[in-house]
């Protein structure tokens, strides 16, 4: 558990990181055979309305495109996301996070194949520059995320145009201007030989 303490805005900074990475664990989740269903896993991602609309549709995209995974391999058994922030800017009900995603997709391969050179889990590093904004009780709310993809690969956590397509649509509408499609890839660390919308699974680093 986050337990927030120091300054006002040491507070708002914990805040807002655990709010982020709530939210991309959530985005991960949905990638694994044991996922929540979309519209449960929008109901944990406090956000405001449009960007409520944005997140629906991507999780939704994410579950099928989980679910190519699963007929190919077997999928993913579990996610494991953590952030590290670069910079933190709070000016009055405006805040702005840009940070590095870091998640473990888990394979299904046994602890026995895993010991006998099986990969563990396919590691992803994605930056992100998250922006929220607060109501008026005072509470935090998702308003943005923009991956920052730089022109490779599509990142297994992020959602190209073929998999909006084949998402399902649960009413939502577009998100605010801020708020684009995640159709690039990450500049980060895809691994090699990565496939964008083919259902293929990048490559897997064991542990």
């Amino acid at each position: 558990m986050l337990v927030l303490t120091g300054t006002p805005a040491d507070a708002d900074a914990a805040a807002l990181t655990q709010l982020a990475e709530g939210y991309l664990q959530q985005r991960a989740d949905m990638l694994t055979t044991t996922r929540p269903t979309a519209r449960a896993a929008t109901a944990r991602v406090r956000a405001t309305r449009s960007m409520t609309a944005q997140v629906q549709d991507d999780l939704a995209a994410l579950v099928e495109k989980g679910k190519r995974y699963k007929d190919v391999d077997g999928g993913y058994t579990k996610a494991q996301v953590d952030v590290e922030v670069t910079d933190t800017s709070v000016t009055g009900q405006s805040a702005t996070l840009r940070l590095t995603e870091r998640t473990r997709l888990y394979l299904p391969f046994t602890p026995q194949e895993v010991a006998d050179g099986a990969p563990e889990y396919e590691e992803l590093s994605v930056p992100h520059t998250v922006k929220f904004t607060q109501g008026s009780d005072g509470a935090w709310l998702l308003s943005s995320d923009k991956a920052d993809t730089d022109g490779g690969p599509t990142p297994t956590t992020q959602v190209s145009d073929v998999d909006a397509t084949d998402g399902t649509d649960d009413g939502g509408g577009k998100a605010e201007e801020d708020e684009v499609s995640k159709d690039a890839a990450s500049g980060t660390a895809p691994l090699p030989g990565s496939s964008d919308d083919s259902g293929d699974k990048p490559e897997v680093r064991s542990s």
